[in-house]
């Protein structure tokens, strides 16, 4: 199509209500237009842009074997409650009532409709492993939607299962699944940190999130340079590394007991007469939180993140 025949609504001035500039530039560029909070209509450059995003995740999930599905976006209330997961999406679930008023609900994920699936469908074992994904739209009832496209109501996800003989099977599809992703936003030409994250509502014994890097990000991660650990602020543990000094021992020196009087710091008692290292020592910290007490402990060399 020649440019001169596109739809392609521009803008010179920064919206209003735009406040990052992913959502600016959509904006400003005729890819997006608002029609409610959290709601927007995806115009020609936008859908352009999409369907290459789509074509690529496909080429990367077909390479792994996995199968492409589509699946009801509105679903019944049942098969939520048998998951046991129709309370726990709380109010961010859309639903609603039909006009015989049975109980539905649009779609915030698909595990337990791919898992009614399988359970009809699936006969033997030799039908394993089954990897299933679609490209679909979901629906979240975002209490703040805001930055366009990032916290929205309605928008486009892909979402895969795997139906696996065993515990090591599960693990190679979740390895193939993870090493998609990377080949996926590589070819987006996404810089990511792999992190691990807590699987919340959507459940599992593990999870490990994508994250991108940005000024509009909502997420915080701990990360560690020297050691490659990285995980969302939910998830991540303190990983205290050995002193060098008990490193070349192998060892902990023993335990010595000793007087201390009118020693109240950690620092007084890393001086003379005692020389104990404040890597050796710990603190008691006392908070009070919910109108409780609440104990902490840590390291002498560490500081309690409030």
């Amino acid at each position: 199509m020649r440019m001169s025949k596109s739809f392609t609504p521009t803008l010179k001035e920064v919206p209003a209500d735009a406040i990052v500039a992913s959502h600016q530039l959509l904006v400003r560029a005729g890819y997006i237009r608002q029609l409610a909070a959290g709601i927007y209509s995806i115009l020609p450059l936008g859908q352009r842009s999409i369907l290459r995003i789509t074509a690529i995740v496909r080429e990367e999930m077909n390479a792994i074997g996995a199968q492409e599905f589509y699946l009801p976006a509105l679903n019944p209330r049942e098969v939520w409650e048998e998951s046991g997961r129709w309370a726990v999406m709380g109010e961010n679930m859309f639903r609603l009532k039909d006009r015989k008023g049975a109980d539905l609900c649009l779609a915030m994920t698909h595990e337990e409709i791919f898992t009614v699936l399988a359970r009809a469908e699936l006969r033997s074992y030799r039908q394993l492993p089954q990897g299933w994904y679609q490209i679909q739209t979901k629906f979240r009832d975002e209490p703040r939607p805001k930055s366009g496209l990032l916290r929205v109501r309605q928008f486009t996800m892909k979402d895969s299962y795997s139906f696996d003989l065993d515990r090591a099977g599960l693990d190679k599809s979740f390895e193939d699944h993870r090493q998609a992703y990377v080949r996926i936003f590589g070819r987006c030409g996404l810089k990511t940190i792999q992190v691990e994250a807590h699987s919340g509502a959507m459940g599992g014994s593990g999870s490990t999130e994508f994250m991108v890097p940005t000024d509009a990000g909502e997420d915080l991660i701990a990360s560690c340079e020297k050691c490659g650990y990285a995980a969302n602020t939910e998830k991540a543990e303190s990983r205290v590394e050995t002193p060098d000094r008990y490193k070349a021992a192998g060892a902990s020196p023993g335990l010595e007991e000793f007087a201390t009087p009118g020693v109240l710091t950690i620092e007084a008692l890393s001086g003379r007469p005692y020389n104990v290292a404040a890597d050796q020592q710990l603190k008691t910290l006392i908070y009070v939180a919910d109108e409780k007490p609440v104990v902490a402990i840590v390291r002498g060399d560490d500081q309690l993140n409030e």
